[in-house]
């Protein structure tokens, strides 16, 4: 079919894989210029049906990660279906290749895996065939092809297909549950650790469970999973450095009120741990004020569209975060992440606690004494006492209404992207 135009508009340029039901082909729309992947579905072929279902499943989802559906045709002898070419490489090649993963790459892949799978798991969708020649490599991001096992949570088919040492236990049975790609999302974590190492023994925990052959002894949801995943990459131990203070994992900084400059704080720390070359340093914007945003705007021009991260004096700056994008950072091998949560919402008050060093901005003015006792109602005065600093930008400490672990002043700006002989001073005798 190599010099066949599909359809006066698709032309093949190789074919990809064959097997039972068809053809796998990679085309170039004419017009376009762009590659599509062409499946070419047999009708006299078993199961036919079943397979045709992939593209009535794709069409109903709107995902990055899953390949779009461009087109669906038929002639007299097949279906085909023209999906989004989603490139890179399958897991399978990428692990043939590298051999052996880095814990934080394995962490990062498996986590994204989830967030993949629990997005079709909220549109009622089981994938039901987890394995790492489904899985594409593009970069630092996953993506996931070949649906033709996903079926609806409330069908119940008579044939439930799977990849056998990746499939359920259950699926040979014609069943299938939520619990059947956490044992293939297992499964896939189990490859990619291979034959174990120094710090995987959180990443070989969760692996064992998620295939225990007991659905009811899994986990109980892919988004439990996730948090587990994530848990695992944050109390992975940072190592020690021989010279100075070593990197302090996770910073927290909220505002007290409006207005408190907070995110200048917020680089003023990154800037420091830049200038201490203790290792890769993330901020990541979780309050939803778009700081990080005006800060490349500011730079760069308000013309220019704003990237979901840059970097800025080797510092990675991440413009919308949440608890995923977090353990996404951290599996990336940062060993500094910097948490801006503005003003702190009730939504924002565990991780901010979950946090190493746990910074408070805000100026102390009669007018704003009440903000700060606010603070007493979210967090409680013990861990406030011992576990906070309060950062003044304004007015005097001694009218501070509640205690706080440490009290610095910090009036004097030099510069919000360089850490000035008066803030490394301060910073030192907080690290």
């Amino acid at each position: 079919m190599e010099e066949e135009l599909l359809f006066g508009k698709y032309r093949v340029l190789k074919l990809l894989a064959n097997g039972s039901g068809g053809e796998v082909f990679l085309a170039e729309h004419k017009i376009l210029g762009e590659q599509r992947i062409v499946k070419r579905l047999l009708k006299n072929r078993p199961f036919y049906e079943e397979r045709r279902r992939e593209a009535r499943t794709l069409q109903l989802l709107h995902h990055a990660a899953i390949p779009r559906i461009y087109d669906i045709e038929e002639d007299e002898t097949a279906c085909y279906i023209i999906e989004e070419d989603m490139g890179g490489e399958t897991l399978f090649d990428f692990l043939f290749r590298q051999k052996c993963l880095p814990t934080s790459f394995i962490s990062h892949y498996s986590i994204q895996l989830c967030e993949i799978i629990e997005y079709l798991h909220r549109n009622g969708i089981l994938y039901l065939d987890v394995k790492p020649e489904n899985i594409m490599i593009r970069g630092d991001l996953l993506a996931l092809v070949d649906f033709g096992g996903a079926i609806r949570k409330t069908d119940y088919p008579e044939v439930v297909f799977g990849t056998q040492g990746y499939a359920a236990p259950e699926q040979y049975k014609g069943r299938a549950e939520e619990s059947s790609d956490i044992y293939g999302i297992g499964r896939v974590i189990g490859v990619m650790l291979g034959a174990g190492g120094k710090g995987r023994k959180e990443l070989q925990r969760i692996y064992e469970k998620c295939v225990r052959e007991n659905p009811a002894k899994r986990y109980p949801s892919v988004s439990v999973l996730k948090e587990e995943l994530q848990k695992a990459v944050r109390n992975v131990p940072k190592r020690r450095h021989r010279e100075g203070a070593k990197a302090p994992g996770y910073i927290g900084v909220i505002g007290v009120h409006e207005g408190a400059e907070s995110g200048v704080l917020c680089t003023l720390l990154a800037a420091y741990w830049k200038d201490k070359g203790k290792g890769r340093i993330a901020c990541i914007d979780m309050s939803g004020r778009h700081i990080f945003e005006r800060l490349y705007e500011s730079l760069f021009g308000e013309n220019k569209t704003v990237p979901e991260c840059f970097l800025l004096q080797k510092i990675c700056y991440v413009t919308e975060g949440n608890s995923s994008v977090i353990g996404t950072y951290a599996a990336m091998g940062y060993t500094t992440i910097i948490l801006h949560f503005g003003m702190l919402a009730e939504t924002h008050v565990s991780e901010f606690l979950r946090c190493n060093n746990r910074f408070v901005l805000g100026a102390v003015y009669p007018w704003r004494l009440q903000d700060w006792k606010a603070l007493s109602r979210q967090i409680s005065d013990r861990r406030i006492q011992h576990e906070i600093t309060a950062v003044l930008t304004g007015g005097e400490k001694e009218m501070l209404p509640i205690r706080f672990g440490k009290v610095i002043e910090l009036s004097f700006v030099e510069d919000v992207l360089l850490s000035g002989k008066k803030t490394e001073k301060l910073f030192r005798t907080i690290f």
